[in-house]
């Protein structure tokens, strides 16, 4: 039993103590579940020191190993217990009485999924004005593309491969200033604007790569650089006041490398998420085992959200949104 508790100790501090290696991303991604099992050690080590407190106890050094362990699982607790609620806040979503919205479904469609019919009654169902999808494939679209165009005639693309589309928006209402042709090696979004009350507001579509590996991690986080740095030069020379930036970012928000949006966001974009606790939207195996919070949905205080749903896709891995927006 002490060998578990040092391995659990030393497990549970390295994201705390060593913030930037790969490993400290993998374990911090699923941070409520580490909160919790400190928690669960936590009330071990307790048992187990009133045990040893007894005066008839005849071995005090393990008294001392669980005094030890029982103040290192409680910092363990409050730290990341402080941490998860640190990015959530209390603020509720507004509800305008406004007849101008805009209706936007999201959601990774996953590469790979072939529930065709459930997802165009999904899209029926929730009726958006607005679609945005990752991972959008060529099979994907020779199934739904009469659908799709009955409905929603314009359509952006941001072509990643030749057997993927990769990034599509399809709207009901005509797309312009798309800027989709630059290459989507370290450039994983795409970007265009609809006019809506004599006013352009710009969608952002993005999508990072997995940090499954750790090639991977580093060419996320190489992207996120791009996407922050390409943000601050495109709005320092245009200065949208309507923006919307959604997608499956691959990072949760309590990444260090989390830090890259919101200090190139700082004062332009606000995470909406925030303002829904136990938000997760990705699950790691098929049975839902473990769930992280990593997709975003950021907006300029211009625009107001008036309702933010995680909705469940057919056949996806991921749970997509369907918001409601006004202008202010």
């Amino acid at each position: 039993m002490s060998i578990v508790i040092l391995f659990s100790i030393f497990i549970f501090y390295f994201p705390i103590l060593l913030p930037e290696y790969y490993a400290s991303e993998l374990l911090i991604s699923f941070l409520p579940y580490l909160a919790i099992l400190s928690l669960v050690f936590l009330i071990i080590s307790f048992v187990h020191l009133r045990k040893k407190m007894k005066p008839w106890y005849r071995f005090p050094h393990q008294r001392y190993f669980r005094g030890i362990s029982f103040l290192a699982f409680w910092f363990l607790f409050f730290w990341y217990s402080r941490q998860f609620n640190g990015f959530y806040i209390q603020k509720p979503f507004i509800q305008e009485q406004n007849t101008w919205t805009l209706k936007v479904l999201f959601a990774n469609i996953h590469k790979n999924n072939t529930e065709y019919q459930a997802i165009q009654k999904t899209i029926t169902d929730t009726n958006p004005d607005i679609i945005m999808f990752v991972e959008f494939s060529d099979h994907h679209y020779n199934h739904l593309k009469d659908f799709l165009h009955a409905n929603y005639p314009y359509i952006n693309t941001t072509t990643r491969s030749k057997t993927f589309v990769g990034n599509v928006v399809f709207s009901k209402y005509p797309i312009n200033n798309k800027a989709n042709d630059f290459p989507q090696g370290m450039r994983r979004y795409g970007y265009s604007s609809i006019a809506y009350q004599n006013q352009d507001i710009y969608f952002y579509l993005v999508h990072t790569s997995s940090p499954n590996t750790y090639t991977h991690y580093i060419m996320r986080n190489d992207q996120l650089h791009t996407l922050a740095a390409n943000f601050q030069q495109h709005e320092q020379q245009e200065k949208h006041p309507n923006i919307i930036m959604v997608g499956d970012f691959n990072l949760t928000p309590w990444s260090t490398d989390y830090t890259t949006l919101t200090t190139a966001f700082s004062g332009e974009l606000i995470d909406a998420t925030s303002r829904i606790p136990f938000l997760f939207t990705w699950k790691l195996m098929e049975f839902p085992v473990l769930w992280a919070h990593i997709d975003h949905l950021w907006t300029t205080p211009s625009l107001n959200i008036s309702s933010l749903h995680a909705i469940t896709l057919p056949g996806s891995d991921h749970k997509g949104f369907l918001f409601t927006l006004s202008l202010k």
